[in-house]
């Protein structure tokens, strides 16, 4: 058996012709080669022509994507431009849902999330990190106990050593009270660690680890605010620019308040897109000792209404004064001239429903400000009142 294959050998093509003489490509001679010059002209070119265009059309310039970032990192410290927060791009239904809440914004680098299901509070930094502790808070099952109750609130004292006259002089250490006498501390061994994270176990204070309390108590300022919740809420902390003065605030306390349960109202009422949305940072003082309403026990809608604007058209006439027909209802011709221009104005801008302010401003502070479940009872003490002593800070 012959085990090679023979392979054909290629034709071989014309070799001894002049570069300039295309009649050497066409001749019978060449059968394997008719290379006709028009027909390469009118197939090659159209192809590479094609192709370019396409490539042109398909082309992505990825030098002009960029991450969006944060309407809020760019408005600067010019309280004006936080106006700017207000604008929204919504181009279907899908956009006026998602999670919308209302936004407290604070000047300070750190604020504070009691999660009080979780057993837990977050510490947020300015930069986006966080730092979780556990902790036990109140449970209303004990004699004379309380239950850690939700809201927004400001821590108004500091104290590294704090005795409590309702419970027997019970040392607290970095006592940083937030909800009337409702705080962050330690107390005296280490026996209550089991608890923490696990279920609520204290009269009403938030008892943390003796180092973590006392990390947390040098980072914290007065005025840092704690976002107490149970899960369910519809305000939100968050960082207002490094930059920004909150002297160049001029508000008035009733002012605050007014600004704080309107925006919270057009948030629970479905009105975030459509209502004159207030933004500022928020002053820790005019907070109450009882806290300021969160929302809850009222769910925020699933959608927010659509905004709606007038749309106004213009159309230059012709400059020649060509008489225009105007056809009436009736059916009659009018000749109309006019030397400038018509505006045809559709306006579909929702009204403003007055009945949207609650009877009243005072009503409206009462219902959507106030944090009535943040008052709490006051137990006095089983003993004589014992004046605290002062320890010396180190």
């Amino acid at each position: 058996m012959n085990n090679n294959i023979d392979f054909e050998e290629p034709p071989v093509p014309v070799t001894n012709y002049d570069p300039d003489d295309f009649n050497a490509f066409t001749s019978e001679s060449t059968e394997e080669y008719h290379y006709n010059p028009s027909t390469f002209f009118k197939i090659f070119f159209p192809s590479v022509l094609f192709l370019f265009l396409f490539s042109g059309f398909t082309q992505v310039d990825f030098q002009n994507i960029s991450e969006p970032k944060k309407v809020y990192d760019n408005v600067g410290s010019n309280p004006a431009n936080y106006s700017k927060l207000g604008q929204f791009n919504v181009l279907n239904e899908e956009d006026l849902g998602g999670n919308i809440l209302d936004t407290v914004y604070t000047d300070k680098d750190n604020w504070l999330e009691l999660r009080i299901h979780e057993q837990c509070v977050i510490q947020h930094w300015r930069d986006g990190h966080t730092v979780k502790y556990l902790v036990s808070t109140g449970n209303k099952m004990l004699d004379k106990g309380l239950e850690s109750r939700p809201g927004l609130f400001a821590i108004f004292v500091k104290e590294e050593h704090h005795q409590s006259s309702q419970f027997q002089n019970a040392d607290m250490y970095h006592f940083m009270p937030f909800n009337q006498g409702i705080g962050f501390h330690s107390i005296d061994g280490t026996g209550y660690y089991g608890n923490l994270g696990v279920r609520p176990s204290s009269h009403g204070c938030i008892r943390m680890k003796h180092e973590e309390v006392k990390k947390m108590f040098g980072e914290t300022e007065l005025g840092t605010l704690v976002l107490a919740h149970r899960g369910s809420y519809a305000r939100i902390v968050a960082f207002a620019p490094k930059n920004y003065d909150p002297k160049q605030q001029t508000y008035t306390k009733e002012e605050y308040q007014r600004m704080l349960a309107e925006n919270l109202y057009n948030v629970i009422n479905g009105k975030y897109y459509v209502s004159d949305r207030k933004f500022f940072v928020v002053d820790p003082l005019i907070i109450p000792k009882s806290g300021v309403y969160t929302s809850y026990d009222v769910k925020v809608p699933e959608k927010q209404e659509l905004p709606k604007e007038s749309m106004v058209f213009r159309n230059d006439v012709d400059k020649l004064n060509v008489p225009v027909k105007n056809v009436n209802a009736a059916g009659s011709n009018e000749n109309i001239f006019d030397e400038g221009s018509w505006i045809v104005e559709v306006s579909t801008k929702n009204v403003k429903d007055e009945k949207r302010s609650v009877t009243s401003s005072d009503d409206l502070v009462k219902k959507y400000f106030s944090n009535p479940i943040g008052v709490l009872p006051y137990y006095p003490p089983t003993g004589g009142v014992v004046k605290p002593r002062k320890v010396a800070s180190n």
